[in-house]
């Protein structure tokens, strides 16, 4: 099979701008952020961040759901399901690298 002259300078530019390149994420840095919050030690005097507070919302149905309201709980819970599909998502991408070869190589031939 032979190429058209100039058909992979298309496809190495649109690779480039691939938002699967490099996302950031990773199940190592969830494990890295994890730990450092777990870093403020309340049994020492440390105060509660909000972001604790969020955990424990969303954790503990029985006592600490109930600072919060029913929707308020809703809306909690909805936008950390949606956190959890994105960051999913972005530690395994449904192949969109592959797909963005295909297309650029079906628009090339």
């Amino acid at each position: 099979m032979t190429t058209k002259p100039g058909l992979l300078s298309p496809l190495m530019a649109r690779l480039k701008a691939c938002s699967t390149r490099d996302n950031g994420l990773s199940k190592k840095l969830l494990h890295e952020t994890w730990a450092a919050l777990k870093q403020t030690d309340l049994e020492r005097g440390d105060q509660p961040t909000p972001s604790i507070m969020a955990a424990l919302v969303l954790f503990d149905e029985e006592q600490f759901a109930g600072l919060m309201t029913e929707a308020e709980l809703e809306q909690m819970l909805a936008l950390a399901r949606t956190a959890l599909e994105r960051f999913n998502e972005r530690i395994n991408p449904p192949n969109k690298l592959g797909k963005t070869i295909a297309a650029t190589l079906k628009e090339q031939i």
